[in-house]
């Protein structure tokens, strides 16, 4: 009887053993990726949050600063609408890395708010976003969390380290 469950464990620890590992992104993926995020950038730009927004999984979560957590497409719109119309952004990808059909995206973000006179001021931050990638192979966000660098009531900044809305 005692080797019974030995033999079982044994067994288990082969099969255990014998699974692989989702495959690493491939270059493709993170070209994809990438592609995907220059038009997030461009609909944003356009303030076409409908369009941004069917750029994000049908449950997705978007968390912004001070605010409660948005779920769904139609929410993320609203929000945009709601919170950011008129404003630009511009990106640096640090990062894209993932296994499988997860992968996130790590960068900084300007978002260009403008005063009303013409002239912008720049809101220099951060985010991370979890991407998944769809049957006909694309990568929509399934969670977005994106933040300040600066502390609340800080003044914007007159310029992007990285960009410029030229």
């Amino acid at each position: 009887m005692t080797r019974r469950p030995f033999f079982i464990g044994l067994l288990l620890m082969g099969l255990t053993a014998c699974q692989s590992n989702p495959p690493a992104l491939s270059n493709d993926d993170r070209d994809a990726i990438t592609e995907s995020s220059k038009k997030w950038a461009q609909t944003y730009n356009q303030n076409d949050w409908k369009t941004l927004a069917s750029l994000f999984t049908p449950d997705a979560t978007m968390m912004p600063p001070n605010s409660p957590v948005v779920r769904g497409r139609d929410a993320i719109a609203a929000w945009e609408a709601d919170n950011e119309s008129g404003f630009r952004i511009a990106f640096d990808i640090q990062e894209i890395s993932g296994l499988g059909s997860v992968a996130y995206v790590r960068g900084r973000s300007c978002v260009f708010i403008p005063y009303g006179d013409g002239s912008f001021g720049v809101d220099v931050g951060k985010f991370l976003e979890i991407r998944k990638e769809q049957a006909d192979g694309t990568w929509l966000i399934a969670s977005d969390i994106f933040n300040s660098d600066a502390a609340m009531g800080s003044d914007l900044q007159t310029s992007c380290p990285f960009s410029s809305l030229d």
